[in-house]
């Protein structure tokens, strides 16, 4: 575990803002989504951070109601990487995502029917509000499965204009509306007007918020990107880690340490 670069906390943490993903940072992977909860530990130090920071986020590709149902209002929660935002226990949803339920909700049927007639064990249609999750992490052939829930994602996305977005053992289905975890570190930033930012991540989609950080750092704001370390971490984001951490256990150490 590598614990430096931790002085832009020391000179004005009320000044500094900490990003968090949450699947394989906050909480283990598993096998199935519905399982994952954060690490014991987690949101109580959260909790702390929160009254010494300027501000705690968790930004994650999970809805804002599930970031809600683990984590409380104590910190901000941004769901679906940043189109769902709880405030004080009320969720919001942008509004060019709004425009797009009727047509998601189509799309989850159509996924878990074709799913289901592929025949292939261990496949899983997740339904994600705006969003649709196909993955294969069960399935005992995972090639095979990536292969068929690969093909099953380029027809959907051809039939109704939708936007892949690939992840561990799975892939998503967006409407054609652009937000990422980088728009969020970059809007919370400024708005905030903070000094410094970090933001602790391990996965292709954390990527675009180390890409804000950089851009933040070349304002002059000082920036950590923290790197949590496992045996899916993409060795990009583990190669631009200013910190890198061994999975959620590691995390949970890290904020402690800040905390503390």
């Amino acid at each position: 575990m590598t614990t430096g670069h931790q002085g832009v906390w020391s000179d004005s943490p009320e000044m500094t803002g900490l990003f968090l993903d949450f699947d394989g940072t906050l909480s283990e992977i598993v096998d199935d989504p519905s399982d994952a909860r954060p690490l014991t530990g987690i949101p109580p130090e959260m909790t702390r951070l929160s009254r010494r920071l300027g501000l705690v986020a968790v930004v994650s590709g999970r809805t804002a109601q599930e970031l809600l149902e683990w984590f409380g209002p104590d910190v901000e929660l941004w769901g679906l990487y940043g189109a769902e935002r709880s405030i004080d226990g009320t969720i919001s949803v942008s509004d060019d995502l709004a425009t797009y339920e009727p047509l998601i909700k189509t799309v989850l049927q159509q996924a878990e029917r074709r799913a289901e007639s592929l025949g292939i064990e261990g496949l899983l249609v997740e339904d994600k509000g705006y969003m649709v999750g196909l993955h294969w992490r069960k399935a005992p052939d995972r090639t095979r499965a990536a292969e068929a829930m690969t093909s099953l994602a380029d027809e959907l996305t051809a039939e109704h204009d939708l936007v892949q977005a690939p992840g561990k053992c799975a892939l998503e289905l967006r409407p054609p509306v652009e937000w990422s975890k980088g728009d969020v570190v970059s809007a919370r930033t400024n708005s905030a007007g903070l000094e410094g930012a970090a933001f602790v991540g391990d996965d292709r989609g954390d990527l675009p918020a180390f890409d804000a950080l950089d851009r933040l750092e070349e304002e002059g704001l000082s920036t950590i990107k923290v790197g949590v370390r496992s045996l899916e971490s993409p060795p990009e984001l583990l190669r631009r880690a200013d910190v890198i951490v061994d999975g959620p256990t590691g995390v949970l150490r890290w904020l402690r340490d800040l905390a503390g």
